[in-house]
């Protein structure tokens, strides 16, 4: 999300409109309170990535966001750059602790490394990260123009339909505006393996470029071709598709974030959604 979602950008936060805890998820026949199970091998490989040692720019004793939200009901992913370094910290730096914090950390799960993160440490780890959107939670104001967007895409990050991920998994520091060319290379070599693996992974219908850059490397990662472009005021956006392990999924994006002016507003961002859910067949 970062760069795409910079915390330069951010300040605050503000609830997003939730169903309720026992809503069903269209089409998935289970309710929010009662999550669906994780496949044993998926689980695994997730694990693996939260044991992965921290980069020198990795926010510390965080762990990776492996997505916000719950992935494994989502039928809409969007995609950012990286989290932002305020999931973890306040404007100051110091940890966000008691109501205020929206991951795990080493230092919740009663370690000093990854390494040494046992099966029930990533599990509730993982948790945290799938019931990022519940009620009450400090959920970042960022979301909210994304928020409307995915609504005109026809689902919610609030109901589990949609969820968010990353090409980095790292939330750093300095932010990844000011992190030198050279570092910003080596997270993205040692992340997008993970981000693809992810979208092949999970049962996806639609995959949602939050900018530039994030809509470049979705495209050459997955092979996409862009079958459609336009413009809706200072926003351009593209439409395309590609074979993802035997079955069409669709791709979209536009050119840089909602957090910069675009000139849609609330109604513009929420028609930006629907636009994009009619090209691609939603």
């Amino acid at each position: 999300m970062n760069g795409e979602r910079s915390s330069d950008e951010i300040s605050g936060c503000v609830p997003i409109p939730y169903v309720g805890a026992a809503a069903v998820v269209s089409g998935r026949g289970y309710t929010l309170n009662k999550l669906p199970p994780v496949n044993a091998d998926v689980t695994e490989r997730l694990r693996e990535r939260l044991r992965r040692p921290p980069t020198e720019a990795s926010v510390p004793v965080s762990l990776p966001v492996l997505f916000f939200g719950d992935l494994f009901s989502a039928r809409v992913v969007t995609v950012g750059l990286n989290p932002s370094d305020q999931e973890y910290t306040d404007g100051n730096g110091r940890l966000l602790t008691g109501v205020r914090q929206r991951f795990a950390t080493l230092r919740t799960l009663g370690t000093s490394e990854r390494g040494a993160l046992d099966d029930a440490a990533c599990d509730e780890a993982i948790r945290w990260m799938r019931h990022y959107f519940e009620p009450g939670k400090p959920i970042y104001r960022w979301f909210t123009a994304l928020e409307r967007v995915v609504g005109g895409l026809g689902a919610s990050f609030a109901d589990g339909t949609a969820a968010h991920l990353d090409l980095v998994q790292e939330a750093t520091r300095p932010t990844w505006s000011a992190l030198p060319a050279g570092d910003r290379g080596r997270l993205l070599a040692a992340d997008l393996p993970f981000l693809e693996w992810q979208l092949r992974a999970f049962d996806i219908a639609a995959v949602i470029c939050t900018g530039k850059t994030v809509s470049e490397h979705v495209r050459s990662r997955l092979g996409v071709t862009v079958e459609n472009t336009g413009a809706l005021a200072r926003i351009k956006w593209w439409v395309g598709s590609a074979q993802v392990n035997g079955k069409w999924v669709g791709f979209a994006g536009w050119n840089y974030p909602l957090a910069r002016p675009t000139g849609l507003g609330a109604s513009g961002e929420r028609q930006l959604g629907e636009l994009l859910r009619e090209r691609l067949n939603l």
